[in-house]
């Protein structure tokens, strides 16, 4: 009675838990301990049994074993660290953050405001807002200073009329007296409503808008 053809389990794929595959190498290594004694009883003893094959299987488990409890003590620092960060983010609600976006909310009554950086000045600098359908509604131009701007906008469309409320993207382009395009970085500036966590990325509302919370680039104190 050969136990050579009982197969090590290896460690399952990153979808499965650490307990998962603890089970697995316990059912495993129960039956495979079973069939060594029940080999070991039946051997005849003028041509024992060869020792070093299922010392290698056992030193495999081993092996196994140290891994699948290295996953959980990985599974639950993750936990861990999950836990402190949403209780850090937590303190984000009711304050002023400014994040890394291009959209903001026109609501119909209030305006929507932009933040972006400019890597230099331009006299004349050209803003695009664009709907949620990418259709553009309003173009303008904009005196851009070398640092810090604002663009503030109240829902006037090109044509003069009032653009619907809902988000609405903006782009700025502008060249410095040598002709050379400036490096423009736009962002979003409000107080944090909400945090949502049910995703992979927690999520900040801000005056309706959804940020990536690792995409905020600065906290203010009060709101």
């Amino acid at each position: 009675m050969s136990i050579l053809g009982l197969t090590t389990p290896t460690l399952s794929s990153s979808t499965s838990t650490a307990a998962t595959d603890s089970a697995s190498l316990s059912s495993n290594y129960t039956m495979f301990i079973n069939l060594l004694v029940t080999q070991m009883k039946n051997q005849d003893p003028m041509n024992p049994t060869d020792t070093s094959t299922f010392t290698s299987q056992l030193v495999q488990y081993s092996s196994v074993e140290q891994q699948i409890k290295t996953n959980s003590n990985l599974a639950d620092l993750k936990a861990l660290l999950t836990t402190q960060n949403a209780t850090a983010l937590v303190n984000y609600v009711g304050t002023k953050v400014t994040a890394g976006s291009a959209t903001s909310t026109w609501d119909g009554t209030n305006a929507a405001t932009w933040n972006f950086t400019s890597s230099g000045a331009a006299t004349s600098g050209t803003v695009t807002i664009k709907n949620s359908d990418g259709t553009t509604v309003y173009t303008g131009t904009q005196k851009l200073t070398a640092g810090n701007n604002t663009f503030t906008w109240k829902g006037t469309t090109t044509a003069g009329g009032t653009a619907k409320s809902g988000d609405y993207t903006i782009s700025v382009a502008g060249t410095d007296t040598s002709g050379n395009a400036l490096t423009i970085t736009t962002s979003l500036t409000g107080v944090v409503d909400d945090i949502d966590f049910s995703g992979d990325t927690p999520m900040l509302s801000i005056g309706g808008q959804e940020i990536s919370a690792y995409s905020v680039t600065k906290v203010a104190s009060g709101s």
